[in-house]
């Protein structure tokens, strides 16, 4: 199995667990398994950083398509 083919995500979903304090479930399947995964806000907003960051050293066709606003 090549590196590309390894491991590869065919479906997420997340069940909201509690609102106050944001307590979730993520679950991601895999072609090696299931991993099932509870978090709160800051893993989530961890993750959203980490993969906004991996999109944003796309280039061409892979460029973000989106953009994002902060306000100071």
């Amino acid at each position: 199995m090549s590196e590309s083919e390894e491991n590869r995500l065919l479906d997420s979903e997340f069940q909201t667990i509690s609102s106050e304090p944001l307590i979730g479930r993520l679950n991601l399947e895999t072609d090696l398994g299931t991993f099932d995964l509870l978090i709160n806000k800051e893993v989530a907003e961890f993750l959203i950083a980490a993969l906004f960051e991996f999109l944003a050293e796309g280039t061409g066709e892979d460029a973000p398509k989106f953009t994002t606003h902060t306000q100071q």
